[in-house]
């Protein structure tokens, strides 16, 4: 921590939790009274809540640290930063449109346009998902006013999925379809190592076919586990988890860039056989396993309502828009699926990502190799 940063923060706010103290103990003194002093009581708990309210618009975690470093009741600061954290999710929504046309440049709109720059062969996924359950991570921060603090950016402060984040659950997931041991790396086959890479390690060192990109959540909330003793049956104490609450709204973006050949039927049959794992993991990683912290107990899973849905590849033209999910499984051929445009923000399952993967792998196999 910078020492001379935070001391200039706190400088002219240590005042204020003086105040506090004298305050409680004001409030202590009166509720020992008989006397009828509901009023007074409330002007001073409306004080302390100001005082509160100053603390989390400023810096909540430092001035946390600092009450429980001093022995003071910072519990009851974090219980009211917990209770109003719709003020955060205010500032988050007044972020959403002031970077906005950052993120478009951290995040590209997959098209034509985009993977027409990448060798041929490469393709691209992007969707807008919907979380059916809440999505938590583990951030870097060491200090912050709640044990368990969600990730997130670090200049702007919104919950993220990183890319090496996204890296780690589908490679988790294709080797949980695969049916690989636990170990990383040392049972990884060739396929793992093509879309992956391998350990950092030597001058035999490969990059992966896969680039994955962060997704942001302008969103944020608080789990609550209460774990129970085993004899009495009763809550201990129970833990706040912060975390992107469910039904909150994200892109997820996905670009695969083949590995170079010199024979370009290999690198056929290694898109051919990519894309089918990818399309299988990716499908079991938003709808089953899942892409968040604790995912075994249900976290981090999305809703089968996709939009703004884009999957493109160079070399093989694809309709830009997708179809309804009940009417793509009248399609019978890839000619078919190109008549159809429908507007890009309905809702669509994630049957329009396998469609069209098996059409073009159909559209691969015709080469004459």
């Amino acid at each position: 921590m910078n020492f001379e940063y935070y001391s200039q923060v706190l400088s002219g706010k240590i005042q204020n939790i003086k105040r506090i103290e004298e305050l409680k103990t004001k409030l202590t003194q009166l509720q020992k009274d008989n006397s009828d002093t509901t009023k007074e009581e409330q002007t001073i708990k409306n004080e302390i809540n100001k005082i509160y309210d100053i603390f989390c618009q400023k810096n909540p975690t430092l001035f946390f640290q600092y009450m429980r470093g001093q022995g003071k009741d910072a519990e009851k600061l974090k219980n009211f930063w917990i209770r109003n954290l719709k003020n955060q999710q205010k500032k988050l929504e007044g972020l959403k449109g002031k970077i906005k046309e950052l993120i478009d440049i951290i995040i590209p709109k997959i098209d034509k346009n985009f993977i027409s720059i990448l060798p041929k062969y490469s393709f691209a996924i992007q969707f807008k998902f919907k979380l059916a359950k809440p999505y938590i991570s583990k951030d870097d921060r060491e200090f912050y006013i709640l044990d368990n603090p969600v990730k997130k950016e670090w200049v702007f402060k919104i919950p993220m999925v990183s890319p090496t984040t996204w890296k780690g659950n589908l490679r988790w997931s294709i080797r949980k379809i695969k049916g690989l041991t636990d170990e990383p790396f040392v049972s990884d086959d060739n396929q793992l190592v093509r879309l992956f890479g391998n350990e950092r390690e030597g001058e035999n060192h490969q990059q992966g076919c896969l680039i994955f990109y962060p997704t942001f959540f302008y969103n944020i909330g608080v789990e609550v586990i209460n774990p129970h003793d085993r004899k009495t049956k009763a809550g201990i104490r129970p833990i706040f988890i912060e975390a992107v609450p469910e039904n909150t709204e994200s892109i997820f973006t996905l670009v695969y860039v083949p590995q170079f050949e010199k024979d370009l039927s290999k690198v056929r049959t290694n898109v051919k056989e990519d894309l089918d794992i990818i399309i299988k993991a990716v499908k079991a990683m938003m709808f089953e396993y899942g892409f968040s912290a604790k995912k075994s107990s249900g976290y981090g899973i999305i809703k089968d309502e996709l939009s703004f849905c884009q999957f493109v590849i160079n070399g093989i033209s694809l309709p830009e828009k997708p179809k309804k999910p009940r009417e793509l499984k009248r399609l019978k051929s890839f000619k078919e699926l190109k008549k159809f445009l429908v507007r890009e923000e309905e809702f669509f399952g994630f049957q329009f990502f396998e469609e069209k993967a098996k059409l073009i792998i159909k559209e691969l196999e015709k080469f004459n190799d």
